[in-house]
């Protein structure tokens, strides 16, 4: 075994289970390798991604922005900043690039959200589709 990864949901089964994983750190330390331990909340899920994807797609195909239509992934970015900008996530920059003829937007992304922000994201474009005359298919 190379590698362990656990899923943590409550205090009791969490402790077991990095008392159970103890054992092999400890043999991996002891013949001299070098672990490292990360602990972070779960990530969305595969489904809510296909959701909020699914989503924007209807979106793409239904709104416009300046007079234009945009791609799926245009709409991702536009609606992720005013998604972040109306849920206090504001991270997002345009700075200028490496060669200072453009700018490049930096910030919030959806493959960082957890499982919260996920839900949130999903019911926020919802919202924001009635509001701007989208019919999403479910």
């Amino acid at each position: 075994m190379d590698k362990i990864q656990l899923t943590l949901w409550n205090p009791q089964q969490g402790y077991q289970e990095i008392k159970k994983s103890w054992d092999w750190a400890k043999s991996m330390l002891m013949s001299g390798h070098k672990l490292t331990l990360s602990i972070r909340p779960e990530t969305k899920s595969r489904e809510q991604e296909e959701k909020y994807h699914a989503m924007i797609g209807e979106i793409s195909k239904q709104a416009s922005h300046l007079g234009a239509t945009w791609g799926a992934e245009d709409w991702k970015r536009l609606l992720l900043d005013k998604f972040a900008r109306e849920t206090d996530r504001v991270s997002g920059k345009v700075i200028p690039n490496l060669d200072k003829n453009g700018v490049v937007e930096v910030g919030l992304q959806s493959r960082k959200f957890s499982i919260a922000d996920g839900a949130e994201f999903i019911e926020w474009l919802y919202a924001w589709g009635a509001a701007n005359g989208i019919e999403f298919a479910s």
